[in-house]
Parts: structure tokens; C-alpha cells; sequence
């Protein structure tokens, strides 16, 4: 008896011990070859947290979001993750494969902080 046709849905190998099969997942919502980013347009906002007096506690200019994210959505994201108490005065991006420039990890740059006087080296809020 002649073999099926494989069909081209993406092979995932499991560990020798689960046997000899193999997982199979269907590609729903990415085409082979493109970025999943490539279909979602993006914009820029601002995003500011402010205390009951008026006074500014954290503003962020220019965070690129999905272009149909509400206010608050896009303020969630640049509050709890874009906030920069505790972190190194001076950051190098670290740049991903099909992941947009927004969500590439920073690494704390070791020979810009030792250029630092020590109390400098990390920033709050303020």
C-alpha cells in the first residue's frame, strides 16, 4: 500500500522516550517566511500617569503600539513595563529576529555605566 502525501503542517519532534510520532501544528495565523508583526499596523502615543494635584508622576512620549489598542491599553504597557525605577542609567537594545525594535530586551551597558560616577548608575522615577 503507497504512503499518504505529507501534508506540510510544521513537525515537531517529541523527546525518544514519547515514541516514534510526531506533534503536528497547523499554521493558522502566520504565513511561512513573514514576520507575525507584518499584518498589525502600528502607531505612536504618550503616556502619562498623574497624581490627584495634577502633577506629573511618569510620561513617555512615543510608545508604539498596535494601532487599535485603547488609551488605557496602551497605557498598561508603558506603565508597568516601560517604567524605569531601579534600572541602569545607561541600556543597549539587543536586537531579535521578527520581534518589532519596542519589545527588543535591554542589557545594561557595563562600559557606559564605568564611564558613570557610582551614584548615577541606576535611575528612579524621579
Amino acid at each position: 500500500m503507497d504512503k499518504p502525501a505529507r501534508d506540510k503542517r510544521a513537525v515537531v519532534n517529541r523527546p525518544a522516550f514519547w515514541g516514534s510520532r510526531h506533534m503536528r501544528i497547523e499554521r493558522r495565523y502566520t504565513k511561512d517566511g513573514q514576520s507575525g508583526y507584518d499584518g498589525i499596523a502600528f502607531r505612536l502615543t504618550t503616556s502619562e500617569i498623574r497624581n490627584p494635584d495634577g502633577s506629573v508622576v511618569f510620561k513617555l512620549d512615543n510608545v508604539e503600539v498596535p494601532e487599535f489598542w485603547s488609551q488605557v491599553a496602551s497605557d498598561v504597557l508603558a506603565q508597568k513595563y516601560f517604567r524605569k525605577a531601579g534600572v541602569p542609567a545607561r541600556l543597549k537594545k539587543v536586537e531579535e529576529n521578527s520581534v518589532p525594535s519596542f519589545l527588543w530586551r535591554s542589557v545594561a551597558d557595563a562600559d557606559a555605566l564605568a564611564a558613570l560616577p557610582e551614584s548615577e548608575r541606576y535611575i528612579g522615577e524621579h
